[in-house]
């Protein structure tokens, strides 16, 4: 049996709801006047994990347990986390802190709660497996997650190829997470922004047993999971969000 998912907890919520650069104008790192961008989302879990491993110093074991994870969890929340601050610092993006599947604890309970005891994981797919490529999939599963257990499984056709157009519609149709493959750096910020959980660098694997290793967290999630189209089959050079 598949054991529950662990919850996020978030000892203390940030004191402001973001950052923004001041001053200039001045360049941007590829030269000329910097245009305005969108935000770079900082999730609370994300902060939780830098402030417990960057600002109190605690070793990952400890903040792990103190967040309710296991350490490989922590350490992708953690590179999510630096992910995000490297492109506020280096692009000159508002940083804004929000969403994410997490629980405050103590008197800050009743701020905000995102509770994940009920999951909608949207998978892109293919003949049944989890598909490599986040935008070229024809179909998107559903698995309805409660408790820790599958308890609903619906299988819907993909929209068509176009940008921004998966995400929308995995929101849409009340999707919290997203389990995938290979994406694009824009589908990645969308995702954010629309509120879901993203877990990228999934193997093709059946949905049963990328869902079973998901819930056990065992999955091996490969390091760069940013597609770049080289083998996409794009005839275009550029990057865009829906890979």
């Amino acid at each position: 049996m598949s054991r529950p998912k662990q919850c996020r907890i978030v000892s203390t919520p940030p004191p402001a709801d973001g950052f923004r650069p001041y001053g200039g104008p001045y360049k941007g790192p590829r030269g000329g006047r910097r245009r305005r961008r969108r935000a770079s989302i900082l999730q609370y879990d994300e902060y939780e994990a830098v402030r417990l491993l960057d600002y109190e110093g605690k070793q990952q074991a400890e903040a792990a347990a103190v967040m309710g994870v296991s350490r490989p969890t922590l350490t992708r929340i953690y590179d999510g986390a630096r992910k995000a601050i490297a492109e506020s610092l280096v692009e000159g993006r508002r940083l804004e802190i929000s969403g994410g599947n997490v629980n405050f604890e103590g008197k800050f309970k009743n701020i905000i709660t995102h509770n994940i005891m009920k999951q909608k994981i949207a998978i892109p797919t293919s003949e049944g497996k989890l598909s490599a490529h986040f935008g070229k999939a024809p179909e998107i599963t559903f698995i309805t997650i409660e408790e820790g257990k599958v308890t609903g499984q619906e299988v819907l056709k993909a929209p068509e190829h176009e940008h921004g157009a998966m995400p929308r519609f995995m929101a849409k149709n009340g999707a919290t997470d997203i389990l995938c493959g290979c994406l694009g750096a824009g589908a990645m910020d969308l995702v954010k922004r629309l509120g879901m959980n993203l877990h990228a660098g999934a193997p093709a694997l059946p949905v049963d047993e990328v869902v079973k290793q998901y819930l056990e967290e065992t999955i091996e999630y490969e390091q760069d999971s940013n597609c770049d189209h080289s083998g996409c089959g794009e005839h275009h050079r550029h990057r865009h969000g829906n890979c």
